[in-house]
């Protein structure tokens, strides 16, 4: 066997390898945004839970920010990325991950405006992805 027969032999080798270590991080990278846009689909559910019928010493502070400048903005924000994150197909993994990262930083917002400096509750477990990068 010659040496140009090696090398190309090495190359098939080396092409082989190169796409299952590809196929490996696209499928790693894909769970991984599954799990994040599944995190942050849960602290929407709990952060929205919480805005529709909010309790105990925030619950005023809560429903006096419904009437601040402000509110309607932030509300529209959150409805507009909501209806972007129910048009996409959780088939397509990024686009899913992207509209639920989006849907829970405007939920986010509007829930932190909502508390006005109170802290958040601490049965909402908020994701790091869900928080607006300055």
């Amino acid at each position: 066997m010659g040496a140009a027969s090696n090398q190309r032999g090495d190359n098939s080798i080396r092409r082989g390898l190169y796409a299952e270590i590809e196929q490996r991080q696209t499928e790693e990278t894909s769970r991984l945004a599954l799990q994040v846009a599944e995190d942050c689909n849960v602290f929407v559910r709990e952060a929205l839970a919480y805005l529709v019928d909010p309790r105990g010493l925030r619950q005023k502070t809560v429903e006096k920010a419904r009437l601040r400048r402000g509110w309607d903005k932030r509300h529209s924000s959150m409805m507009a990325a909501h209806s972007k994150w129910v048009d996409i197909r959780s088939s397509n993994v990024q686009a899913f991950h992207y509209a639920s990262v989006k849907r829970a930083q405007a939920a986010y917002e509007l829930l932190t405006f909502a508390l006005m400096g109170w802290t958040v509750p601490n049965h909402i477990r908020i994701p790091r992805a869900a928080i607006p990068r300055t």
